[in-house]
């Protein structure tokens, strides 16, 4: 369930944790915990969670085992943890430097398909690379967003209890080599590029966090959202609230 400007119904509060550096199987336990509660606030609540990950790929499900150059011994030498997910899309790197953006909203079919929701999620992206001077498009033949150098960023989505999770991710800084192992749906390494590389100097990934919740409440008609730094399922003791917004 999504919220035009015009409608009548009050848009549920956005939450949205900034966490920083934070493992990718504590991430996953995060989302399900905040599926859970989205689904049992009745369209009053919504999530957005932003972080960077340790290097591991996931692979979804258009992903296959076939589209990773390395074998399990060379992915160990890597230091390359490998995670089946239940998400649209194939393979992903995740490394840090590279923004992973997870929302958890109220999903009505009804309302809104999962391919409009994906098409929200490619123009928030592509709003972030505007702000930064940087053009990018989709591509019918590979998934995510791409500039003439290669993709810049990935999504895919999963719907649980009518409340939808996963995202997408944004390379914004660190060495884009490592991304030549993954060949998704077998046309060859992946070429890939990062907000920095494209912009050709520094990229502060805390401004590139702010341009995104920015861009993630217009996309979705959200005008309300409250800033935390931790969540109880994170084994935090205190929830910490950095800022309150309206816009």
């Amino acid at each position: 369930m999504y919220w035009a400007r015009t409608t009548r119904r009050k848009p549920p509060l956005l939450e949205v944790y900034l966490l920083g550096l934070l493992e990718f199987d504590e991430a996953l336990r995060l989302q399900r915990r905040l599926v859970y509660e989205v689904s049992g606030a009745s369209g009053k609540l919504a999530a957005l969670v932003l972080c960077e990950h340790e290097p591991i790929i996931t692979v979804g499900r258009c992903g296959s085992r076939s589209h990773i150059a390395c074998d399990d011994d060379e992915l160990d030498a890597r230091g390359l943890a490998l995670r089946w997910v239940n998400r649209g899309g194939g393979c992903c790197l995740h490394l840090p430097g590279q923004l992973a953006a997870y929302p958890i909203l109220p999903f009505d079919l009804d309302s809104l398909s999962i391919s409009a929701h994906m098409r929200r999620l490619e123009r928030c992206v592509l709003g972030v690379l505007r702000e930064f001077g940087v053009r990018a498009t989709a591509r019918e033949d590979h998934s995510g967003l791409w500039t003439p150098s290669g993709q810049i960023a990935s999504i895919g989505v999963a719907v649980s209890r009518w409340v939808s999770y996963y995202g997408l991710t944004l390379n914004v800084v660190g060495r884009r080599e490592p991304f030549r192992i993954l060949h998704p749906e077998g046309n060859g390494s992946l070429r890939a590029t990062t907000l920095e590389a494209e912009r050709q100097r520094p990229t502060p990934m805390s401004k590139v966090r702010e341009c995104l919740v920015g861009q993630f409440v217009e996309s979705f008609g959200l005008c309300r959202f409250n800033l935390f730094t931790s969540h109880p399922a994170l084994h935090c003791t205190k929830r910490s609230t950095a800022h309150v917004h309206s816009v």
